[in-house]
This record gives C-alpha cells, sequence and structure tokens, in this order.
C-alpha cells in the first residue's frame, strides 16, 4: 500500500472506531484539522451545527413521517400525536408508494439512524428496516425518503385493515421512538 492509502485507511478504521464508541462532536471537529478532504466531509455530514430544542435532552426528535404516492400526493403524520394516529391512513391496491421520514439531531451526532416499519394484518405480517445514514445536529429539520417506490398488496385477501409500527434506532440499538398507526387498503 502506498502511505497517503495507508494513512486514508487508517482514519477511516479510527472513525468507524469512533462511531462505535459513540463519538462526540467536538472530538471530531478537533481531529485532523490539517486534512482538507476530511474537513469536507465534516462539513457536509455537520453542515451548520445547531440545536433547535436546547431544552429537550433527547438526540433525535421525530416529528413527520411520510407516505409520498408516485403521483405526487404525500401524507404527513405526526407520529407522537397518538389521537391523530387512530384515524387510518387511505390506500388503493396497486398504488406506488414510498415511507419518508422529518427529525431533528440535536446535541451530538447520531450514528446510524435507521427506521423499521412492519405492517400486519391477521397472519400476514411485513417488516422493512431502511438505513437512513449517520447526521450531525442542525436546526433545520432533516428528511429522509425511500429511493424507490413500493407496490401496495392487491387482491381481496389483502384488502381491509393494517396495523402498522414504526421504530427509530440508531446503530447502538438505542430506541429514539416507538408509534402505532393504522393503514386501510381500498379497492
Amino acid at each position: 500500500l502506498s502511505p497517503k492509502l495507508d494513512r486514508q485507511l487508517q482514519r477511516e478504521a479510527e472513525h468507524i472506531i469512533m462511531a462505535s464508541q459513540g463519538s462526540h462532536l467536538k472530538d471530531i471537529q478537533s481531529k485532523d484539522t490539517d486534512d482538507k478532504s476530511l474537513n469536507n466531509y465534516k462539513k457536509k455530514l455537520l453542515g451548520d451545527v445547531g440545536t433547535p430544542f436546547p431544552d429537550d435532552p433527547r438526540k433525535v426528535i421525530v416529528k413527520e413521517f411520510y407516505i409520498e404516492f408516485d403521483d405526487g400526493k404525500k401524507i404527513v403524520l405526526d407520529p407522537t400525536d397518538e389521537k391523530k394516529l387512530k384515524d387510518p391512513v387511505e390506500m388503493k391496491e396497486n398504488a406506488k408508494y414510498r415511507f419518508g421520514v422529518g427529525f431533528y439531531i440535536q446535541h451530538d451526532i447520531c450514528h446510524g439512524l435507521k427506521m423499521s416499519v412492519k405492517v400486519a394484518k391477521g397472519l400476514f405480517s411485513r417488516t422493512e428496516e431502511f438505513t437512513l445514514g449517520s447526521y450531525g445536529p442542525k436546526k433545520e429539520i432533516q428528511t429522509w425518503f425511500q429511493r424507490t417506490y413500493e407496490t401496495a398488496p392487491s387482491g381481496m385477501m389483502y384488502r381491509g385493515k393494517y396495523k402498522g409500527v414504526g421504530t427509530f434506532f440508531d446503530l447502538d440499538k438505542k430506541e429514539h421512538l416507538k408509534w402505532n398507526f393504522k393503514m386501510d387498503i381500498l379497492k
């Protein structure tokens, strides 16, 4: 290996180790300040660092859950509003949709943010896990959407009422939010 590639691999390994040990924002900002490419990466990851809710101790604050259809229609749910989540989201069979989420990160970097969505009806159950990525704290809401659209189930056996559970957690399996929702698949 060339010395330059060797140093790059060593830095990447150090960053993976730091991530698994729960690196802190100030530690990352103060390391390798002479490395231009790493500084660009840190700037891209961290952007304008900010804490939108300084009195709230949570690192991840999930504000919106999206179901976006390929025709442009978007349903926005507040996963913390249990009263509104009692009403089912209506979706036509064979509809093309994708999930998304709007969230804030504050106080420190969140490594490996993930979202799990489980949808069930009777014996039918489907769980999907999505890796959103690592995010730094910012004052503005950050969003993520699935890259591809999925197709809603169709046919008499699949129409009806579904129960869903969404969970947000990170690389360390720390759960940031878990909520229940309902869906109706219609003809």
